[in-house]
Formats: structure tokens, C-alpha cells, sequence
């Protein structure tokens, strides 16, 4: 049974990575800082398809202790996807305060840094390993009024490439999923008139993360997969 940790899995993504995972036969490791989305998760997962295989952590992997508990709690760490994200935008450079760069950075950057940080050292010492980030459409198209938003996209397709040139003479792989707009009641609500039948459910985003986990996807390194 593989360990997978995956930041971000409370939320619309996160909970069909979860899943998916958890149908593959994996043990999953979640961090959590939000209560009613543990509690969310815990209904749904804790009995049935989660039984004995899912455990939820009070982390917050934005900061280096928060990241060395979590990967602490899933053991010997497999699989990482670093899922943690957010988004804001719709505004020109010029009236986007800071906070919101800040913010973009904290959620999409460097949960990502500190979790591969804390995880990296352990599956280089065993030889294996896979990390899955999340980067988005929006840092190889970088629309209009989403600076802040694609820049922290676009550091993590770098993070994406320069992790795995460090460690690739260990086995260990790092790639990247760039989906388009996600599928998630909170994008429907922002964007009510637009077409959602062109939107990537988070289920075939999923899919895809597991396949690059498996023996399948071994070959595929420092890649940055469109879904």
C-alpha cells in the first residue's frame, strides 16, 4: 500500500485526488486547517472507501513545521500532490494590492516548497518517489487582470523543472498538471454565464495524477501535462 500526502484535499480538487487515490488501493494523508472541511471530509471518507486508510492532519504546510508534521504522519511518503491552491484576480496590476501577490504566493508557491522540501529528503534516501503540482493554463496563457495569479502558476512549472533536474539521478519524479478552469461549484458561482460543458472536471484531472503515479507513467519526468 503506497503512502500518497495531499495538501489541498479538503477542497473541490482535492477531494476528487482523495478519492481517486483511495480507489487505487493508497493510504492518504491530508492536511487540513479549516474544521468544517475536516468534518466534511470525515463523513464522507472516514467510513466505507476511507476506512483505516485516510488520515487527517491539522497542518498548516504553507510554514516548514507545518509541512514536517505532515509528512511525519504519512510515513515514508510515495506519492506527494501538492494540490493547496487559490485564486484571485479580475483586476489590473495597478489596482491589485500586494497582500493579494502575497497571498497567490503563500497558497499555490510555498505550500508546494514546503511540503517538496520535507518530502524529497526521505524518497531520495529510498530511491523512488513521486511529486505531482498543480500549475494552471492561466501561467502559459497569462490572461489579463490574473497577474498575481499566473505568476504563482508560473513559478510552479520552474519549481516543476528544477526539482526534477535535482533529483533526478535519485529515481524520484516530479511533474506538473496544467488544467484549463476546474469545474467546482465556487468557479460556477464566480462565473455564472459561462460555458461549463468546456470546463475539466476535477475527477478527470484526478485520473490523470494517478496515472503518473503508476508504473505507467515512470518514463514521464519533469513534464507539464495539459488536462
Amino acid at each position: 500500500m503506497r503512502s500518497v500526502l495531499a495538501s489541498g484535499g479538503t477542497g473541490a480538487l482535492g477531494r476528487a485526488v482523495v478519492r481517486a487515490f483511495l480507489e487505487a488501493g493508497d493510504r492518504v494523508t491530508v492536511p487540513w486547517i479549516v474544521a468544517a472541511e475536516r468534518e466534511a471530509m470525515e463523513r464522507d471518507f472516514a467510513e466505507g472507501l476511507g476506512a483505516g486508510r485516510l488520515v487527517l492532519l491539522e497542518a498548516d504546510v504553507a510554514e516548514s513545521a507545518g509541512a514536517e508534521a505532515a509528512v511525519k504522519a504519512a510515513g515514508p511518503v510515495d506519492v506527494l500532490v501538492n494540490g493547496a491552491g487559490g485564486f484571485a484576480g479580475g483586476t489590473p496590476h495597478s489596482e491589485t494590492d500586494l497582500e493579494t501577490w502575497d497571498a497567490m504566493y503563500r497558497i499555490n508557491v510555498r505550500t508546494a516548497a514546503a511540503l517538496s522540501r520535507a518530502a524529497l529528503p526521505g524518497m531520495c534516501e529510498r530511491g523512488s518517489g513521486c511529486v505531482i503540482n498543480v500549475a494552471s493554463r492561466a501561467a502559459i496563457e497569462t490572461p489579463a487582470t490574473l497577474a498575481a495569479y499566473s505568476a504563482s502558476k508560473a513559478a510552479i512549472l520552474v519549481l516543476t523543472e528544477t526539482l526534477q533536474k535535482e533529483v533526478a539521478a535519485a529515481g524520484v519524479r516530479v511533474n506538473a498538471v496544467v488544467p484549463t478552469t476546474i469545474d467546482t461549484p465556487g468557479n460556477r458561482a464566480a462565473m455564472p454565464a459561462a460555458d461549463f460543458a468546456a470546463w475539466t472536471p476535477p475527477a478527470a484531472i484526478a485520473d490523470v495524477m494517478v496515472w503518473l503515479a503508476s508504473p505507467a507513467g515512470a518514463t514521464v519526468r519533469g513534464g507539464a501535462i495539459p488536462v
